[in-house]
């Protein structure tokens, strides 16, 4: 039993991020109140791995012009940034996003948005912060 409990145990340490690092998002003029936080690690292939946390982000629809939805984006130097999902904001004004990105020096942009699979960001970024991983 003991063997077994070691090997379960390897492996959710193998699942782990090798690197951790936490960043504080920028919140933009129109959504002051909003903060956020995003841990970035690196798992064992190489991919950066992404947990997003929003709090006080105002409903997309309440902002000026009023959008649908907000997206998180992976913006690379000179690449075309990247649609990581959609960051949903619940009645408590708090929002999560846990994803995963092959990139691993990169803006990351919060943008209010009417359709969550755009292909570029059009609408206004609420928040941000740029991404820099030790290689």
């Amino acid at each position: 039993m003991k063997s077994r409990s070691l090997v379960v145990l390897c492996a959710a340490w193998l699942a782990l991020p090798l690197f951790a690092e936490k960043y504080h998002l920028a919140p933009a003029s129109m959504v002051p109140a909003a903060s956020g936080i995003v841990d970035v690690g690196r798992g064992g292939n190489g991919n950066t791995r992404i947990d997003l946390k929003v709090d006080h982000l105002a409903n997309p629809a309440s902002l000026t012009p009023s959008k649908t939805v907000y997206v998180v984006w992976a913006q690379p130097p000179n690449a075309p940034p990247e649609n990581l999902g959609e960051l949903k904001v619940g009645n408590d004004l708090k929002g999560q996003l846990k994803t995963v990105t092959a990139q691993q020096n990169f803006e990351l942009l919060v943008t209010a948005e009417n359709d969550p699979r755009a292909t570029a960001p059009t609408g206004p970024v609420v928040m941000q912060v740029t991404i820099h991983q030790a290689p």
